[in-house]
């Protein structure tokens, strides 16, 4: 199923630079070298947890990470159904946020050209600089200069590079009269799936179709190409891109859902 392959792409990418178990039917995903990587180091429920159990998932969750502090969250994520009203009350009564994406999937892409823009697979080494300014313009929060952040962020960054470096990605970008202007990662993942990565273009040159030409561009050569036979990306269900890739191709799946405390302390209302 699309929603579960999305999943188990988000696993196949923690595993090529930190480590995944099952322990009683529940998976632990952990990135050491990015500890404030929340999606990275979280607990992976087998479905929607029952509000009786949501203290002693987050204690589990607590416990599975004590041996590193600088994890101070603590991340519940699940693939399915919309996270139901009660249950959402009463994550929000934990001091929980809660949060959710949209699984999509393709088969087949419809090819797309935007006039003055140029497609070419990037150099992680070559264009790095190029690289990393684009990423940080496009977030705002990385702008602000919050230091945890700052510091997950660039951990992810040196994760794009490993998985280019041992072939399991391919980095793309897009340009307008010769500036770098969009960019998004392309991994090949176990079972012929390609799953994009951090697909994203400058604020200044938004609504020109860069990133409809960047995916269908990038995701017709992994089709073609890589061998790929299912692309699979998560979206933000409020924004645009959702309807951007639904005219490419995309089918929209279920949902991704996760509840967080952000800062690693005591539940609400308990010492």
């Amino acid at each position: 199923m699309p929603h579960q392959a999305l999943t188990e792409t988000d696993l196949d990418l923690i595993r090529m630079h930190g480590h995944v178990e099952v322990l009683d039917g529940i998976t632990v995903s952990r990135v050491p070298d990015n500890p404030g990587y929340r999606w990275g180091n979280c607990l992976h429920l087998p479905g929607q947890p029952d509000i009786e159990d949501l203290d002693r998932l987050i204690q589990l969750a607590r416990d599975t990470f004590l041996d590193q502090p600088l994890s101070t969250h603590v991340m519940l994520r699940w693939h399915g159904d919309p996270i139901e009203s009660r249950l959402e009350e009463a994550a929000k009564n934990h001091g929980m946020q809660v949060d959710a994406g949209r699984v999509m999937h393709a088969l087949n892409l419809v090819e797309i050209q935007a006039d003055g823009v140029m497609i070419r697979p990037l150099d992680i080494e070559r264009d790095w600089q190029e690289i990393v300014a684009l990423n940080v313009a496009c977030d705002p929060e990385e702008i602000d200069g919050v230091a945890d952040y700052i510091a997950f962020k660039e951990g992810q960054r040196l994760a794009w590079q490993a998985w280019v470096a041992t072939g399991s990605a391919t980095w793309w970008g897009a340009y307008i009269d010769g500036v770098l202007v969009g960019q998004a990662g392309m991994v090949r993942c176990p079972g012929r799936r390609g799953r994009f990565q951090s697909v994203e273009s400058h604020p200044e040159f938004r609504r020109r179709g860069v990133c409809s030409m960047l995916v269908s561009t990038m995701g017709r050569h992994a089709l073609e190409e890589l061998d790929c036979d299912m692309l699979l990306m998560g979206v933000n269900p409020d924004g645009m891109a959702l309807h951007i890739y639904a005219k490419l191709g995309f089918i929209l799946g279920k949902w991704q859902n996760s509840l967080t405390i952000l800062h690693n302390t005591c539940v609400a209302g308990q010492s």
